[in-house]
């Protein structure tokens, strides 16, 4: 396999066209989600889950894309440029693709141009052998997505999951060995991936309280929810990050891609799928501030920061080997303690027991990095040759 280093183009930063990208997906998944607060049922999550497979699946192509790319030449940037144009048609029908009316095949013919500029943009690069494997699956998914708008709104969930089913497969059936993971740039891309899904979710929970005539609910309410995501970065950004990029490098240049498949591929659609459940859970506890939530609506936040402590979770354990238990006994802990305070309490209850459960997971993990001293890395495994990674 190639060394990166050797690449002529390759990227070791995130360039501003890569931003620009960005805040347009991010939209994209803003969109997705609105598919939920619109109408919180078990339908509606599982058309947001499936959907964002399919969506995450060629954000995180690009992302592979952009590592390899040359964007100071006038080429490749018209070429991102349009992926974005197609990511934004994308964005536009998500909220009117699951009814009747020509929107869920505007949304599937975009899908197959977003897929069709990510192959097309492979071609010169290092990754040029690998796109060769794995571009035929991904024309076929999108076909699946362009037919699903050709059915019935009834029946056009299933094949959604089918093309959903095709993706999430697809590193297992052709490999991802051919590519190149530039790996400060890799991780780098992502960590703002999740970044302004963050602050996008807390600008939509911060219109949701500006919207109420009680000063309580705005002010309190608003107040919560941005402790809740500033807890939910501080988790991510005050260590995980950095360590991250140091255990990427450290993993073989052949293994490599395939550990940045499971650890940036599968667990981080956990971490961005939490993100956006836990948005939508916050503007429903705001909308029930002071009285109990129930059906779906309740359960949201609850799930939301389960799935984002689980996805962290996965993303430690693909990369150093081992499964972070204050991690996972939070999710827990989140499911346990704020489903029930918001059935029998309050919106207010549920936002503010959330904080509390995020609150001592960032507690004791503090105290567990002083326990073990500055900058000691003995209680945090950098993933090796034969641990027990993918």
């Amino acid at each position: 396999m190639t060394d990166e280093t050797a690449l002529p183009g390759a990227a070791e930063s995130v360039r501003p066209l890569e931003l620009f990208f960005d805040l347009v997906f991010v939209f994209t998944i803003t969109q997705v989600a609105s598919i939920l607060t619109a109408a919180p049922t078990p339908l509606s999550l599982a058309r947001v889950a499936v959907l964002l497979v399919i969506i995450w699946w060629m954000y995180s192509g690009y992302a592979w894309l952009t590592n390899a790319l040359d964007l100071d030449r006038t080429g490749p940037r018209l070429l991102l440029l349009t992926g974005t144009a197609g990511f934004f048609l994308m964005s536009m029908t998500v909220p009117k693709a699951t009814g009747k009316g020509p929107w869920a095949l505007i949304f599937g013919a975009s899908y197959l141009l977003v897929v069709a500029v990510h192959m097309l943009g492979f071609i010169g690069t290092s990754g040029h052998r690998g796109i060769m494997r794995i571009g035929p699956l991904n024309l076929a998914s999108a076909l699946v997505v362009l037919a699903a708008g050709a059915v019935s709104p009834h029946a056009r969930l299933w094949l959604w999951a089918l093309a959903a089913a095709l993706e999430g497969v697809t590193p297992l059936i052709t490999g991802v060995g051919e590519f190149t993971v530039g790996v400060g740039h890799f991780v780098e891309r992502h960590g703002l991936a999740v970044i302004i899904v963050l602050g996008e979710s807390i600008t939509e929970v911060g219109a949701v309280t500006s919207r109420e005539n009680s000063v309580t609910t705005s002010i309190v309410g608003a107040l919560l929810a941005l402790v809740i995501s500033a807890e939910m970065w501080w988790l991510y950004f005050g260590r995980e990050e950095r360590e991250s990029e140091a255990r990427l490098e450290r993993v073989p240049a052949e293994r490599r891609p395939r550990v940045a498949v499971y650890s940036f591929g599968y667990a981080y659609y956990v971490i961005i799928l939490g993100i956006a459940v836990a948005a939508v859970g916050m503007e429903k506890a705001i909308d029930e501030f002071h009285h109990p939530s129930h059906h779906l609506s309740a359960l949201l936040l609850p799930l939301g920061i389960s799935l984002y402590l689980f996805g962290l979770a996965c993303f430690h354990r693909t990369l150093a080997g081992t499964w972070p238990a204050a991690r996972l006994t939070a999710a827990l802990a989140a499911a346990a303690l704020v489903t029930p305070a918001a059935v029998r309490t309050s919106g207010a209850a549920a936002l503010a027991t959330a904080a509390l459960v995020l609150l001592a997971l960032n507690a004791w993990e503090s105290r567990q990095v002083r326990g073990a001293g500055a900058g000691s890395t003995s209680t945090h495994q950098v993933c090796e040759p034969g641990s027990p990674s993918p």
